[in-house]
């Protein structure tokens, strides 16, 4: 068997594989919403809404978890959320159910789930940054998730005061592609590498020269979100959500860096 040929078999046999692995694990794709806004003022149910959307968005814990998800819990990669609120208070014999959520997100390494393996990040920390109000946000929002909320901004727990600063939330987050345009992310996060922006010319992936007079600004979020939901013809689909994956672009970006990125690509119409 000559060399190529070995190659070639090579190459299918790692395609197949990740196809086989992407097919296997469930995913959970979120779209970047709109920054959440707190107030001191705000009620219970309102801290929930914005705990949510911090968890789709900056919080980034959609990328790991599930919620309310049907499967086994041994397809999932990390513990589904849908019943949280009500099963935090056991987790831990003697440990209040608020603690334990705040501990979860201050301090993850502590407590793992059985049947899981450590991996979550401390999200008051970079990249993520969250301050301790945002956690509170999120802390209400899983209350929720089949429990009664109860916690609003005066809440206090052992972790207090260990959130990122405000000012430090407010900027953008220490992440590759932090407080870059739209050409930056593209260059930073090396999509050229698979992906020619400036000519016609297929690379390993296809051409982005005109890829905003062929797709939409909403299938341009798509494919970056979900690689794996519509595949140019004549490319094989795993490749680019498991390189993706594997380089962690998922919990380093944030919803701004998406935002210029597809406003990037949105220009590029090939002219």
């Amino acid at each position: 068997m000559n060399t190529g040929l070995k190659i070639l078999l090579f190459v299918l046999a790692v395609l197949a594989f990740y196809s086989y692995v992407g097919n296997t694990v469930p995913q959970k794709i979120t779209y970047p919403p709109e920054t959440a806004e707190l107030s001191g003022d705000m009620t219970t149910d309102e801290l929930v809404e914005a705990g949510a959307q911090i968890v789709a968005g900056k919080g980034t814990c959609l990328g790991c978890h599930t919620v309310g998800s049907t499967v086994e819990a041994s397809s999932l990669r990390f513990p589904d959320l849908g019943n949280i609120g009500g099963i935090a208070g056991t987790r831990i014999e003697g440990k209040s159910a608020l603690e334990y959520l705040a501990e979860s997100l201050y301090d993850p390494a502590k407590y793992i789930v059985e049947g899981f393996l450590p991996g979550m990040p401390v999200v008051s920390r970079p990249p993520i940054g969250l301050t301790d109000n945002e956690i509170l946000a999120v802390m209400a929002y899983l209350q929720s998730l089949g429990g009664t909320a109860t916690i609003t901004l005066a809440t206090t727990h052992s972790f207090t005061g260990q959130g990122a600063s405000e000012s430090s939330a407010a900027a953008p987050a220490v992440a590759l592609g932090a407080g870059l345009d739209g050409q930056g992310v593209f260059d930073t996060y090396m999509c050229a590498t698979c992906h020619n922006i400036d000519l016609p010319d297929r690379l390993v992936g296809p051409s982005l020269f005109d890829v905003g007079s062929r797709l939409t600004r909403g299938e341009i979020y798509e494919a970056v979100m979900d690689p794996d939901a519509t595949i140019a013809e004549g490319y094989p689909g795993v490749v680019m959500a498991t390189t993706l994956g594997a380089s962690g672009f998922y919990q380093k970006v944030s919803p701004e860096e998406i935002r210029s990125l597809v406003n990037f690509l949105v220009e590029h119409t090939g002219n």
